[in-house]
């Protein structure tokens, strides 16, 4: 478990709920005794933290009903005492009250719970976690099943919004937003309507047939002239499918990359929740590939071995087909493609699948984002071909900026700047 830069209160410096919540949700459903040993491996966390205070707290009860015990079990054994001389000075036999002695149910009881105080382990225990996060549990954000601790779809929302207040502050003053587009944008659909050729539309918004019959008129043929072309106008669509394909092949699991990645499908699912036009789609894949609802994510990624990347963006071009508005996609991975449908191909069959599959995108006129987290040069010079294969992008990143750079992405896109 990796613990990220936190942002803490300038105040006072005390770490918040959804902090906590993040801290169990990267604890990946472990057992409660795997959380104690990363508690005691991070005492500065906020888990660390809390357990270690719950901890006190039962430290001093137990002290004091040690002393409590203590102190009855003195004054039990003062009266019995007097008693048994009672007994002696009035005849009683001696074996006799020796073993009312030794067999007082009371005094045995008060010596058996000083004696179990006494030697109880020091250490946090199972139920220190559990009394630790009984006000989570009683808020509904976890649920503690077969001493393993899961995130539910109510505490997924609510982390989500914390994580993305997080990267909202940091935009702060930039130019982004949630505004209605004021021009064309990515996506859009085609109007019957056609203007001429400006410098800088895309080629793909040529209108061939009235292109053709402006050279025609002109010269008789088809020797072309800038002046012929005709354009497309766009109608711009409002809503917007975003897809967040995520890689959760083994080499994720370092350096925070898949912890990022699950947070920025919150986030991304909460700042589209906002938006009833909207729509987020998450898939997970390394061997294979999986739809995963945003509010499920947290329990459900699992890290695999091989990349099969050309089939996870395959899944969600089909998710979309047929949509309406602006459609693209965010691949978030550090690896190089090496499976494709199932079979182990290598890097290069691997990525000849994927130039086409971006080619596909280009042709069905959806986004596709590059994001990676790894700069090795192979890695590279793969996600700019594919980039300009799709006329996309390529972010180029770390974890600790991958939320932000894809929440700003969106906002702009809403906004137009796309």
């Amino acid at each position: 478990m990796t613990y990220p830069a936190r942002e803490y209160c300038d105040r006072c410096q005390l770490k918040t709920e959804s902090e906590l919540l993040q801290e169990l949700a990267q604890l990946g459903g472990r057992p409660l005794r795997d959380v104690i040993r990363l508690s005691y491996q991070h005492p500065e966390s906020s888990l660390g933290q809390r357990l270690r205070r719950f901890k006190e707290e039962r430290d001093r009860e137990e002290k004091n009903r040690l002393q409590e015990y203590e102190n009855l079990l003195q004054e039990y054994e003062e009266r019995l005492s007097y008693e048994v001389m009672d007994s002696l000075l009035k005849g009683g036999s001696v074996e006799e009250l020796a073993q009312r002695l030794l067999e007082d149910e009371i005094r045995r009881e008060l010596q058996e719970r000083i004696r179990n105080l006494r030697w109880k382990s020091s250490g946090i225990g199972e139920g220190d976690v559990e009394k630790a996060l009984q006000e989570l549990r009683q808020e509904g954000y976890i649920e503690i099943e077969d001493r393993k601790i899961k995130i539910t779809s109510r505490g997924a929302r609510k982390l989500a919004s914390g994580i993305l207040e997080r990267i909202l502050r940091h935009l702060v003053g930039k130019d982004v937003g949630s505004h209605l587009m004021e021009k064309p944008g990515f996506g859009a659909e085609l109007s019957l309507y056609t203007r001429s050729y400006e410098f800088g539309d895309d080629y793909s918004l040529v209108d061939v047939e009235k292109t053709a019959l402006n050279a025609l008129r002109r010269c008789g043929g088809l020797r072309f002239e800038l002046g012929d072309f005709e354009i497309h106008e766009e109608i711009h669509q409002i809503n917007i499918c975003s897809g967040i394909i995520i890689d959760e092949s083994g080499s994720m699991r370092n350096g925070y990359k898949l912890e990022a990645a699950l947070e920025t499908a919150l986030a991304l699912s909460e700042l589209v929740r906002r938006e009833p036009k909207d729509e987020v789609l998450i898939f997970s894949f390394s061997e294979k590939v999986r739809r995963i609802s945003p509010w499920a994510i947290i329990n459900e990624v699992m890290t695999g071995g091989a990349t099969d990347i050309r089939s996870a963006l395959r899944a969600f071009r089909k998710a979309v087909a047929g949509q309406k508005g602006a459609r693209q996609a965010y691949l978030i991975t550090d690896a190089e493609p090496n499976m494709e449908d199932g079979a182990y191909v290598g890097f290069e069959q691997a990525a000849l699948g994927l130039l086409e599959e971006a080619w596909l995108y280009r042709q069905q006129a959806i986004g596709l984002n590059i994001i990676m987290l790894d700069e090795t040069p192979r890695l590279r010079r793969l996600a700019s071909s594919l980039a300009r294969r799709n006329l996309g992008r390529v972010f180029f990143t770390s974890p600790i900026t991958l939320g932000k750079v894809v929440v700003e992405d969106y906002l702009k896109l809403r906004k137009g700047g796309v």
